[in-house]
């Protein structure tokens, strides 16, 4: 969620041709949707907490999911919770000990004043599990000066399953301009995490760790800084098999009118990273709705995956008009010192906010929103969530619908996405995966949108015996 302004940059493969989608090879999945979200636990709002007045109850955006490696039944997921015009009331939690079926809310002690805390607000929520079983999560907790978000960067972990949480820790003390953080934990060390932000001030991204769940952190360190001209946002950082750090992110170059997406790695515990090696690039743009004027969602958030063998995956949005796009996709097979674009799926409609993730035994699982049955002049914004499988890395893709259609101009404003900035996907099991991901109007019950979780099995079946299951 914007907690301040923040660049909005529009990105694409280079090779739009090699990015075009390709017939399905594998079976399509079975979906079942589940509620995660629910009533506000706030009915009576926070009082002292800046612009409280404002927030809307039951409206959650931005939801983030991991499963826990050591126990794959176990998923956990995060979202912002009551997402009002400038502000939200916290970020909530909620775990399920049945692989997504049913789920338990639960709040993070002192995270913002409605737990106690001294933060006004909480956004950006990520969540990560290491091998050891504990859950990690990381956000944004701003302080209000006025209209303006000094922001904290804090983290918190779990270590039963995310029915409880730590007092946060605070990484870097508040200011104007730390945006964007994502925490991921070590799957073979123990008590050892990773934190990586954008630091808007400076226009660059830094880094830290921990080796004691999260109660005390490294300095930050520098992890890339672009040009005179550049600014960069929303790392990602993955951990290979053999420890490498890999960490993805966009950067804008103002000077040159572009808009990419670049790796860089280390393989020293984050000490030192390589120079930044460019995946996508292509012309900044904006596109709009036709009918109200209203830019679409097209936030540029990359999104990341590692598999067993070490292939990195990277996806990201790649419009092309307000009516086309695809969702990029590119994979690296050498610690990501270099990378391929592979076939995208989807059907060329307009689409964003793609997640990716990958099985035990290499399958590669993405979602995403797209407006493919969307109708000028009815009013709606239209918008359906896919999910596609391949299992020949990324070569042809297998299409599954997950959800929908939503209406989008009855979930949160346009400038907030309408559904929030990401969406998350974790894989649960042997082509199993759970998605998390927001819904507005018909399936939100509880204020103008609701998460949900979608349990996908890739199936091993013909195209007419696969569609969704019974939840």
């Amino acid at each position: 969620m914007r907690t301040a302004r923040r660049c909005r940059i529009a990105l694409a493969v280079l090779t739009v041709a090699a990015a075009m989608p390709a017939a399905a090879f594998a079976a399509p999945g079975r979906v079942s949707l589940h509620m995660v979200s629910g009533p506000t636990p706030f009915p009576a709002g926070c009082p002292g907490a800046a612009f409280d007045a404002t927030m809307i109850p039951g409206q959650e955006l931005e939801p983030s999911i991991t499963v826990n490696r050591a126990r794959p039944r176990n998923v956990v997921a995060a979202w912002i919770q009551d997402v009002g015009p400038d502000s939200s009331r916290t970020d909530l939690t909620a775990s399920s000990h049945d692989g997504g079926r049913t789920w338990t809310r639960h709040t993070i002690p002192g995270l913002t004043k409605c737990e106690g805390g001294p933060a006004d607000s909480a956004a950006d929520p990520w969540l990560s599990s290491g091998g050891d079983g504990t859950v990690y999560f990381a956000g944004l907790a701003p302080v209000f000066a006025g209209n303006t978000p000094q922001q904290a960067i804090v983290a918190s972990h779990s270590v039963d399953g995310g029915r409880t949480w730590a007092i946060p820790a605070t990484l870097v003390p508040p200011t104007e301009g730390n945006e964007t953080p994502a925490i991921t934990a070590s799957p073979t060390r123990r008590g050892r995490a990773y934190e990586v932000w954008a630091e808007f001030a400076t226009l660059d991204l830094h880094f830290s760790r921990t080796s004691d769940r999260g109660a005390t952190w490294a300095p930050p360190t520098l992890l890339d800084q672009p040009g005179p001209a550049g600014f960069d946002l929303s790392p990602r950082l993955v951990v290979l098999p053999d420890r490498t750090l890999v960490t993805v992110f966009a950067r804008a170059e103002f000077d040159v009118g572009l808009g990419k997406i670049y790796a860089t790695r280390s393989r020293d515990d984050g000490r030192t990273w390589s120079p930044p090696v460019e995946i996508f690039a292509q012309a900044l743009a904006k596109f709009f709705d036709p009918e109200t004027g209203d830019e679409l969602p097209q936030p540029q958030f990359p999104n990341a995956a590692v598999a067993p063998d070490g292939t990195v995956y990277v996806t990201v949005e790649a419009p092309t008009s307000a009516a086309s796009g695809v969702v990029a996709v590119a994979r690296s097979r050498d610690r990501g010192a270099s990378w391929t674009t592979v076939t995208s799926p989807g059907v060329g409609a307009y689409a964003f906010e793609p997640t990716i993730a990958v099985d035990r035994r290499g399958t590669v699982g993405m979602t995403w929103y797209d407006l493919r049955r969307d109708r000028p002049g009815d009013g709606a914004l239209t918008a359906d969530v896919w999910f596609a499988s391949s299992r020949d890395r990324g070569s042809s893709w297998a299409e599954t619908h997950v959800a929908g259609p939503t209406d989008l101009h009855t979930g949160a404003l346009a400038r907030q996405n309408y559904v929030g900035e990401y969406q998350g996907l974790a894989a649960s099991g042997h082509d199993r995966f759970v998605a998390i991901l927001t819904l507005a109007a018909p399936f939100a019950t509880d204020g103008p949108t609701d998460i949900f979780a979608a349990r996908i099995h890739v199936a091993h079946c013909h195209h007419k015996a696969c569609g969704h299951e019974a939840p």
